[in-house]
């Protein structure tokens, strides 16, 4: 009993890195579960031979933090809701409106997604009192430090291996179609995330370990002293272990963790230096040449290149985070008190989002602004006073203790939590299951190595004592956690997998009732696993439905709506679903849909289609433009124009001020055979063609051969000079040209422009007989 929780507390360390980063969901269930477990064992094991738990620092805002995200999570007065987050109840006005009954809210967006960032954040923290709890112990205190250094140090090895053999495949074997793979990470910068908090413990070891050798001495001497000592090898690996890690970082080309890792460690030299712990410039000098002649044998071209990335060719910054965190600031001034909900990022980013594209921004990639998007202002103000209390608690005993391996790993734990709130600037790596999990086991081993005695007779900590009564809300904490992760997490992937036994199952009006009834009864066995998700009741309303039951239907899409009410499907599924007489409602719902989907396309379709449905012809032509402005793609968007029969100007109408939509409207008019109106769209396209700020060769070849095919001989070689003028490099354009100029007999001219293109397809045969040809004539000619 004694030792099973230090192997379970053991074994999450090692699994939370190994299992791909803890980014999927059975990954972080396992985490949860083993620390549930963890602590547990532990309390009972305490109870059981009366020990006793010790303070930790910060416990009084993370139980807040608890109690603040309990207080998200549960449904309240709806007058409440509205005076505590008027934003929240904004959000779930449109579905509350058409109930009867005048039910409670939360003050999350979705519960699920709160219920499930509590479960995780609650684990982490109990994971933080475990950490201080088992590492009050000298002797578990230097086997933890070891063990997580030479996994970090494999983990670093098998990712520089992994980057240069098989890129595109985690571990060499499963398939992950990412450029910034490496390690067991997809996201490049979570694996840095992890290096730059481990790295500076290895670093610490290395000089604990690394013989002292006398300045005054030869350097032979030193050499030959440095080998004969018993630590002398063992400090070699792990000098080379830091080295493999920098170098990973490096590799990684991520610019947050190579900035993260490089002002850590001068951190790390600092706090050195005030400790009076010097080395010789031999020393730094020979570390600085090592990490650039490792990078170098990688090459610096591609490092250099992606912070190249980071500035326009006339010298501006060019970083798209910078977009994410304008959309979120609205976010923060809505929510500045309650926040939307731990979680929520993903569901309350799109009512908020004004980048012109169809991407799904998960997180923020600035934690510290997603905290105060999700938590609030009171939020924000018990996390900042946890890792204070932390710092400062780590800081003190810095100072005071004199035992040089303490001194050590406190400054390298400090290090590791400074770089990942460096990083956290510009990325979301607390929101990875694995580096979530680390920052908090730093936090507490910051305060273990600086309050652990290695050499004791007494008291092994210097930390005080909790009253022994502590041990049973310990217990009944553990207890709680893992009803809950068995509850929520564990039912949910019972529901995923109850879903897809029918998930393959195209649903439509000609599937017989038997299998509508089969899917039917999965989807309702799934939505009680998952009584939280609002996709299942969406499910079964469609399949409701599919059998006209119109208002089981409708029963089930408002309840989805209610569950999730900034998922936009299931409020447009609910307007869709809407009699005539509540047409006003179905408005409503309509608007916010399109609004608040992650995918404003689709739901800016469905919108435009509802609407030309109940003859809103003008409002349809609007949505239907911004639809165009999300990047949704005009092949998406035709069949509705057809289907209602919009006119030229209609048309026009919904195309934006880009000549790509127009020259595509374009040519799909010309391959179905309606030349004139084609001419018009490829004429107005030319007009602004020269005002774009990118260019694609396919449309000045559109342009060209349809006007060529229409003898409109001087508007095609306008637009062949303006697609030279654009794109000097593309060969085809000065054939063409050449071609027309060979025509008319302008041969010199025709020479140039074959000239041209040569240079730039030498191997093209065409091109040299054509040049001959002209060659000859100019010689025949008196």
């Amino acid at each position: 009993m004694k030792k099973i929780p230090y192997v379970l507390f053991i074994s999450t360390l090692i699994f939370a890195p190994l299992a791909f980063g803890t980014v999927e969901q059975w990954s972080l269930l396992t985490v949860e579960f083993l620390i549930t477990l963890a602590v547990l064992f532990a309390a009972i094991h305490l109870i059981n031979t009366s020990g006793r738990l010790v303070a930790a620092p910060g416990l009084v805002p993370l139980l807040l933090l608890t109690g603040w995200m309990l207080l998200q999570i549960v449904p309240l007065p709806v007058f409440l809701v509205r005076v505590l987050s008027p934003a929240s109840y904004q959000v779930y006005k449109p579905v509350y409106d058409m109930l009867a009954d005048n039910p409670w809210m939360p003050l999350t967006v979705y519960q699920k997604a709160t219920v499930f960032e509590c479960i995780r954040i609650v684990s982490y923290m109990l994971f933080y009192f475990l950490t201080i709890q088992l590492l009050g112990n000298g002797a578990r205190l230097k086997q933890t430090v070891k063990i997580c250094s030479w996994l970090a140090i494999g983990v670093g090895v098998c990712a520089i291996l992994q980057k240069f053999s098989s890129p595109d495949k985690i571990y060499w074997f499963r398939h992950a179609p990412s450029s910034s793979l490496i390690g067991p990470w997809v996201y490049r910068s979570q694996y840095c995330g992890y290096v730059e908090m481990i790295l500076p413990i290895v670093f610490a070891l290395y000089i604990y370990y690394r013989p002292v050798a006398h300045s005054k001495e030869s350097l032979r001497v030193r050499i030959v002293s440095f080998f004969s000592q018993a630590s002398g090898n063992l400090s070699l690996l792990l000098g080379l272990g830091c080295l493999i890690l920098i170098t990973s970082v490096f590799v990684s080309l991520s610019r947050g963790g190579i900035i993260s890792v490089s002002l850590s460690f001068l951190f790390f030299l600092l706090v050195m230096g005030w400790r009076r712990a010097r080395y010789s410039s031999l020393f730094y000098f020979s570390m600085a040449a090592s990490l650039i002649l490792a990078v170098a044998w990688f090459g610096w071209d591609p490092i250099i290149g992606r912070f190249d990335q980071l500035f326009t060719r006339t010298g501006a910054l060019n970083i798209d985070r910078f977009a994410i965190w304008r959309d979120s600031f609205p976010i923060v001034k809505d929510f500045w008190l309650t926040g939307s909900g731990f979680g929520t990022f993903l569901n309350i980013f799109p009512g908020y989002k004004t980048i012109l594209d169809n991407c799904m921004y998960d997180h923020a990639h600035n934690d510290y602004l997603e905290l105060l998007t999700d938590g609030g202002i009171v939020g924000f103000a018990l996390v900042f006073w946890f890792v204070i209390a932390v710092i400062r608690e780590g800081w003190k005993m810095i100072g005071r203790r004199r035992d040089r391996y303490s001194i050590l790993i406190s400054i390298g734990a400090l290090t590791g939590i400074i770089a990942m709130l460096i990083h956290s600037v510009s990325d979301f790596n607390m929101h990875n299951g694995a580096d979530g999990l680390y920052f908090f086991f730093l936090c507490g081993l910051l305060v273990s190595a600086g309050n652990t005695r290695l050499q004791y007779q007494a008291e092994s900590t210097l930390l005080p004592a909790l009253p022994g009564a502590s041990k049973y809300p310990f217990l009944f904490a553990g207890a709680v956690l893992l009803i809950a992760v068995l509850a929520v997490p564990g039912r949910s992937m019972l529901a995923l997998r109850k879903y897809d036994e029918v998930r393959t199952v195209y649903l439509s009006r000609q599937l017989a009732d038997k299998y509508l009834q089969q899917v039917f009864l999965a989807l309702k066995e799934a939505a009680r696993l998952d009584s939280l998700s609002g996709m299942y009741p969406s499910l079964l309303g469609e399949v409701e439905g599919y059998m006209n039951n119109t208002d089981s239907a409708l029963a089930y899409y408002v309840q989805a709506g209610k569950k999730d009410p900034t998922q936009g499907a299931f409020l447009q599924q609910i307007a869709l679903t809407l009699p005539a007489d509540r047409r006003q409602y179905a408005e409503v719902l309509m608007e916010r849909g399109a609004k608040w989907t992650l995918r404003k396309d689709n739901s800016l379709l469905t919108h435009a289609d509802w609407l030309l449905r109940t003859d809103q012809r003008a409002k349809a032509i609007e949505v239907l433009r911004n639809a165009l402005k999300q990047d949704t793609k005009l092949t998406t968007i035709i069949p509705l124009l057809q289907t209602f029969s919009f006119t030229r100007e209609e048309t026009a109408a919904v195309l934006p001020g880009a000549a790509d939509p127009w020259i595509e409207y374009g040519a799909f008019l010309q391959k179905s055979g309606n030349l004139d109106d084609a001419g018009y769209f490829y004429n107005h396209a030319f007009d602004i063609l020269a005002g774009e700020t990118t260019f694609q060769a396919r449309w000045f070849t559109l342009l060209y051969t349809f006007y060529r095919s229409r003898n409109e001989d001087k508007t095609a070689l306008d637009v062949l000079r303006l697609g030279i003028e654009k794109l000097p490099d593309y060969a085809p354009f000065h054939i063409w040209l050449g071609d027309a100029y060979a025509q008319e007999g302008i041969t010199y001219r025709a020479k140039e422009e074959y000239q041209q293109a040569l240079l730039l397809e030498p191997k093209n045969e065409s091109l040299k007989k054509k040049i001959e040809k002209i060659k000859v004539k100019e010689g025949a000619d008196p």
